[in-house]
């Protein structure tokens, strides 16, 4: 055995650590960013809670806001506006799980 069978055969190893290295790196990275990313989904999923709790309170609001106006006489697009969010809130109670 010749030193340049030596030296193919060591760079022969060297590239296949490389390749194993690089592979595993690879693979790291790659979960840390799912979960990376699964993570930033659930703030996401958390935010949204939130706000759909917010809006849903506002729909409450201006719905008795509404209902006091038409207490007081106030007609036309004020029943209307009435007729609309109950119309609303009643398909959206049945569309919830």
């Amino acid at each position: 055995m010749d030193i340049s069978d030596l030296i193919i055969k060591a760079g022969a190893v060297l590239s296949a650590l490389a390749v194993i290295i690089g592979a595993f790196t690879a693979m790291v990275r790659l979960i840390e960013k799912n979960k990376k990313e699964a993570e930033r989904n659930e703030r996401q999923d958390k935010d949204i809670a939130a706000m759909k709790k917010e809006q849903t309170l506002l729909v409450y609001a201006v719905r008795g806001c509404l209902d006091g106006l038409h207490q007081q006489g106030c007609n036309g697009r004020v029943t209307d506006s009435i007729n609309r969010i109950d119309k609303y809130l009643n398909e959206a109670a049945h569309d919830q799980e």
